[in-house]
Formats: structure tokens, C-alpha cells, sequence
């Protein structure tokens, strides 16, 4: 049985794992990731689109704010569906999801393994804080590819310009964006405190079990040396 320190310990490491579990999922779930403002200009008009984007889902809302027009209802796709195929959106948006699907399972087996170290002391090392350490790390690795590939589909591949150009099919000529990142996004950091939590758990209580072993050595190196002055 596992002493009382590794079971608090390896307890809070999985409380902090299958949090992150649980804000991928959510991630995963909700499609509040960005709302953005696409300006436009038409003949004698011009207006706003308001592109709200998710991981699967999209929609856009156009509207006109000087001179006169008629705005456009609310549309609503599947994100997958409206990109062209083997362009550099679609792809890496298909690659965030692989990276928080991957992020998902690693989180599993990482609060899997803490779980296992709270209730049994293992044999084999990759099940003990080895296992921890590798399964949190992909795990973090992964989030934090994802957050960064998110960013540059918005900010530099221009992804919601892009569903707007494709959604409100006009003649209209497409200007700036103002985006603003929702909840979901946002969540993702969640998850890679919660991971680093999990580290700092496992390694304080490495560091703690080592300095107990020091601790008992030493009396038995001085009791030696006892032994050679006699």
C-alpha cells in the first residue's frame, strides 16, 4: 500500500489531471472560440460582418452601417464543409482538432496513471511518475500547439475573413478584422496550468521521498564509520 504523503499527493495530481480532462472536453464541446468583425464595402454601402467561428461550427451576420443596403440573415455552416480542400486553413484547423483530440487521450491516461499511484504502488516504472511525467507532458505539448496553430489560422491566414468572403457571396470588397478571442479558446491555458500543477505535484513528491531516503542513509554511514574507529 502506498505511504499517507503518496496518496495525498498522487490525489491531487489526479484531481489536477482529470481537470484538464474535463476543460478539453469542454473545449471540444462548446463552439465559443472567436467572434470576429470583418469590415466590407460595397457600391454605395458599406458595413460589418460578424463571423462567430468554433472548432466545427460557424456562422455569419452581416449588416450594413452607412448608406443603404439590406443586410444579410444569419448563416450557419459546418466549418470542415465550407473550406476549400488542401488550403492551408483547412488544414491546420483539421490539425488543431487531432492536437486536442490527442491532448484529450493523454489526459485520460495521465489522471489513469495518477489514479493508479493514489490506490498501489507499481511495479513497472512507466506506470509510477515516470508515466505521469510523460503522458502530461504530451498532453501539455499538445494544447499548447494547438493554442499557438489557432492563432496563426485567425491572425495570419485570416480564417473568419475567409468564411465571410465564402458565406456572404457578393461583390463586396473585404477589409480588416477586429477578432476577439471567446471562453473556449481561453480554457486551453486552464489546461496547461492544470498540467503544470500536475508536474509540481509528482516532482515534490519525488523530491520529498528522496530527501526522506538521504535522511535514513545517513545514520547508518556514520554507524560505519563508528565501527572503523573501534
Amino acid at each position: 500500500m502506498p505511504s499517507k504523503q503518496k496518496t495525498l499527493l498522487f490525489f491531487a495530481g489526479f484531481v489536477s489531471s482529470i481537470g484538464s480532462f474535463v476543460v478539453i472536453c469542454t473545449c471540444l464541446a462548446t463552439q465559443e472560440w472567436v467572434s470576429s468583425g470583418v469590415q466590407y464595402m460595397g457600391k454605395n454601402y458599406s458595413g460589418l460582418a460578424l463571423v462567430d467561428l468554433g472548432l466545427f461550427d460557424t456562422s455569419c451576420t452581416k449588416t450594413i452601417t452607412v448608406g443603404s443596403g439590406i443586410g444579410s440573415p444569419k448563416k450557419e455552416r459546418k466549418v470542415l464543409d465550407i473550406l476549400k480542400d488542401n488550403s492551408s486553413t483547412k488544414i491546420l484547423h483539421i490539425l488543431i482538432i487531432l492536437l486536442l483530440v490527442v491532448g484529450l487521450i493523454s489526459a485520460f491516461l495521465g489522471s489513469a496513471t495518477t489514479c493508479l499511484n493514489t490506490l498501489s504502488n507499481p511495479y513497472l516504472t512507466f506506470l509510477g511518475p515516470l508515466g505521469v511525467y510523460v503522458w502530461t507532458s504530451i498532453n501539455g505539448i499538445a494544447i499548447l500547439l494547438a493554442i499557438i496553430l489557432f492563432t496563426v489560422n485567425i491572425e495570419a491566414n485570416k480564417l473568419p475573413k475567409e468564411i465571410a468572403l465564402i458565406l456572404e457571396d457578393y461583390t463586396d470588397v473585404y477589409g480588416s478584422a477586429k477578432n476577439t478571442y471567446r471562453y473556449s479558446f481561453w480554457l486551453l491555458l486552464l489546461s496547461l496550468f492544470l498540467n503544470i500543477g500536475t508536474i509540481a505535484i509528482i516532482f515534490y513528491y519525488q523530491h520529498a521521498r528522496y530527501s526522506q531516503q538521504i535522511k535514513k542513509e545517513r545514520p547508518m554511514e556514520t554507524a560505519s564509520r563508528d565501527v572503523i574507529l573501534f
